[in-house]
């Protein structure tokens, strides 16, 4: 009789404990990053970004953007940085190497986990103290966006590069050899070789929209205001 019912008080309980320890588990699992989010590396200090600008249909307005790293030291801060400097120069939003932009989630991959996540914040609310990058004022690169911007009337193409109407931006390549007005002014005159036959010494680089005089390095390019 003794053992019929302590079996009895077995059985009632263990449901309970099942229950419980079910309960304990899912709290832990939720407490405890995933090894993707674990991964994730948020890079220091911040990305600044001069004038609204784009990549293909990711919009990316002015101001000042943290970086984070999807995966652990693939690829790692500077390279990273150095890439979105990189892809700001891609209006058309046809990437290099393989990269490739997700609009939604504001993201560039290379492929499945490896690439890094772009997100506007507040200026200083980059988190980690490090230095500001630029693009497009006079950063690494030297890039300079000239006052003003540059309309153009029709839909025009120069060789392969097409250009829709409307208004661009002219930005310099380097902050010397070149001036804001003679870019507008070798602008509208490359607007007339519709062949892309640029006189020498320029030449032509139609994945970036970019005019470089041969062997200086000097020149601009331009993109279309959004």
């Amino acid at each position: 009789m003794l053992a019929t019912e302590l079996s009895r008080l077995k059985s009632l309980r263990l449901p309970g404990l099942v229950a419980i320890c079910a309960i304990v588990a899912l709290l832990v699992a939720m407490a405890t990053p995933s090894r993707a989010d674990a991964a994730r590396v948020r890079c220091a200090g911040t990305f600044r970004v001069l004038h609204n600008d784009h990549v293909g249909r990711l919009a990316l307005p002015r101001g000042n953007y943290r970086i984070t790293i999807l995966s652990s030291g693939r690829p790692s801060c500077p390279q990273a940085s150095a890439l979105f400097t990189r892809f700001l120069e891609d209006w058309d939003g046809r990437l290099p190497g393989g990269w490739r932009v997700g609009v939604a989630s504001k993201v560039f991959l290379r492929k499945p986990g490896v690439g890094f996540h772009v997100v506007r914040v507040a200026r200083g609310g980059g988190g980690g103290g490090g230095e500001e990058e630029e693009s497009g004022g006079g950063g690494r690169h030297g890039a300079l966006f000239c006052p003003g911007t540059f309309r153009v009337l029709n839909n025009d193409r120069i060789g392969p590069l097409r250009i829709a109407k409307g208004p661009y931006w002219i930005v310099l390549l380097q902050r010397r050899g070149l001036s804001c007005v003679q870019a507008s002014r070798l602008f509208t005159r490359f607007l007339d070789d519709f062949n892309g036959h640029l006189p020498p010494p320029w030449v032509l680089e139609p994945q970036t929209a970019s005019f470089r005089r041969s062997g200086s390095g000097a020149g601009f390019r331009v993109k279309p205001v959004r």
